[in-house]
């Protein structure tokens, strides 16, 4: 009987807990805000003014002249390394920062990101072409790189 009664309450507190689960959640949020997800890599992304991360290593895209890429790449240069970015002449790096992810100063060591706001300047095929490398260790060839086409209309 005792064993009956532990088993049945397992039972409802199960029924609960899987009856509250399907109540939380962030709700419909702001319903004009709109999530862009990644693109894969190497497939085009959409005409404009655009913001490209790691994901979209080795893509292509197509911009009009004047338009602005923005690229964010992780980086922690705590630890000697960083991203030596390049580009092609028909494009032009406007800005270039390092922001940290830890701003209060207090995780020795965090790492942040960089970015860059590269402005098209010349039609054709442009590239953008990075490497994360220590700056006095020669290139091995297993670095991680980021690369990317930009053609310009």
């Amino acid at each position: 009987m005792n064993q009956t009664i532990v088993i049945a309450s397992l039972g409802i507190i199960c029924l609960v807990a899987v009856a509250f689960t399907g109540c939380v959640g962030s709700g419909p949020g702001n319903p004009q805000v709109q999530t862009q997800r990644p693109t894969p890599s190497g497939t085009p992304i959409q005409e404009g003014n655009l913001v490209v991360t790691e994901e979209q290593n080795t893509a292509m895209v197509y911009m009009n002249k004047s338009d602005v890429i923005t690229v964010k790449l992780q980086e922690n240069p705590t630890t000697g390394y960083q991203w030596n970015l390049t580009n092609t002449p028909g494009l032009k790096i406007i800005k270039d920062a390092y922001v940290p992810s830890d701003t209060t100063g207090k995780l020795v060591g965090s790492g942040g990101t960089h970015i860059w706001d590269i402005s098209t300047v010349a039609k054709g095929e442009q590239k953008i072409q990075a490497v994360y490398k220590r700056s006095w260790e020669q290139t091995s060839g297993n670095e991680t790189t980021f690369s990317m086409t930009v053609v310009v209309e």
